[in-house]
């Protein structure tokens, strides 16, 4: 019974490809005695002797495909699996013999043969003999086969191709999981030295009773509140990184520094999720490397991240790092300076 289903299932799963190569196989194996009509005179009879000439095989190639689709579509990882297609060939080859010799036998059409057997005043052509159906098994058994072979090749190329497909779609998911997991990490990360100078700036503030200790610790705190991990979280949104990055500078203006000011417009657009850790080390990076005065986000379609300071765009070991996360993320960013400004601008797929 699994096998019926097997069988029923396989022929309904025929390809219009698979018909086409098998249709076409026929047409040209039949088409390969039709020179001697140059050397025969049909005259009326043509129609029928291309009709019986064409027709036959087209029959022979729908028992072979047939009985080749069941085999072609059992497991592709089974021992004998070659052994099964030869076999398929085999007995696909001997079921057209025996579709075929009765069909010539009530056809009314004449053949190459009866019109050669004409023209030479012999008897019409007998064609059941023992000897003639071994030979004829064999004269479609070999093109058969070598036409089972070909598209078992391609199969096996198409199987070949997929696999190499699903491993490069893994690697890649891999890729980006490990990614992930990277910015999760740096997204954890508290700067320790950052972290100890701003809790000995609250302490020495409470001591001398500084106004402005309660704001302060009110802003370590919110840094803390974004910075912390958030390991749980599948990643993060622009609103989230912005809140960062502000964070970010008050704790520097907090401890003596002067980061730039910090300007965000992104409107409706503060959801968009965003992978963490891609905007604040452009912050930290301009910190580092020049006095800028004004930071500005803003997002369009694209996220934009600003300074009013040129020069920001040369390549380094912190930009091209951040580079190959975006490579990874299939995203884009372009850096451009002049003016006395410096906007990186950011686009993910």
């Amino acid at each position: 019974m699994n096998f019926l289903h097997h069988v029923l299932r396989s022929w309904r799963s025929l390809r219009a490809s698979e018909a086409l190569v098998f249709v076409s196989a026929a047409l040209l194996f039949g088409a390969i005695d039709l020179t001697s009509l140059l050397e025969l005179r049909a005259g009326n009879q043509l129609p029928q002797v291309l009709a019986r000439q064409l027709s036959l095989p087209l029959v022979s190639c729908a028992v072979l495909l047939l009985c080749w689709l069941p085999a072609t579509r059992s497991s592709p990882t089974h021992p004998r699996r070659r052994w099964r297609l030869v076999a398929a060939t085999l007995v696909g080859s001997a079921l057209a013999m025996a579709v075929i010799y009765p069909l010539a036998a009530a056809l009314p059409w004449p053949s190459l043969c009866d019109l050669y057997a004409q023209a030479h005043g012999k008897p019409r052509c007998t064609m059941f003999r023992p000897t003639a159906v071994i030979g004829d098994t064999l004269w479609i058994f070999m093109p058969a086969l070598m036409l089972v072979g070909m598209l078992e090749f391609r199969n096996l190329r198409r199987r070949q191709d997929q696999a190499a497909q699903d491993l490069l779609r893994e690697h890649s998911q891999l890729r980006r999981h490990a990614l992930a997991a990277r910015l999760a990490a740096l997204q954890a990360q508290v700067d320790p030295a950052l972290l100890f100078d701003a809790l000995v700036a609250v302490e020495q503030a409470y001591g001398r009773q500084d106004p402005g200790a309660s704001a302060r610790l009110e802003r370590l705190i919110r840094h803390l509140r974004v910075a912390l991990p958030r390991l749980r979280d599948a990643g993060a949104t622009l609103g989230s990184e912005a809140e960062l990055i502000a964070s970010y500078l008050d704790l520097l203006r907090d401890l003596g520094g002067t980061p730039p000011a910090f300007e965000c417009a992104l409107g409706a657009r503060g959801a968009t999720p965003l992978p963490p850790m891609l905007l604040l080390p452009l912050v930290q990076r301009a910190v580092r490397l020049g006095e800028a005065q004004r930071c500005w986000l803003k997002a369009d379609g694209r996220i934009t991240l600003g300074f009013d300071q040129e020069g920001l765009c040369n390549e380094d070991a912190d930009l091209a790092a951040l580079r190959e996360r975006l490579d990874v993320l299939d995203a884009k960013l372009a850096c451009h300076s002049g003016d006395g400004r410096t906007e990186f601008t950011l686009e993910l797929p």
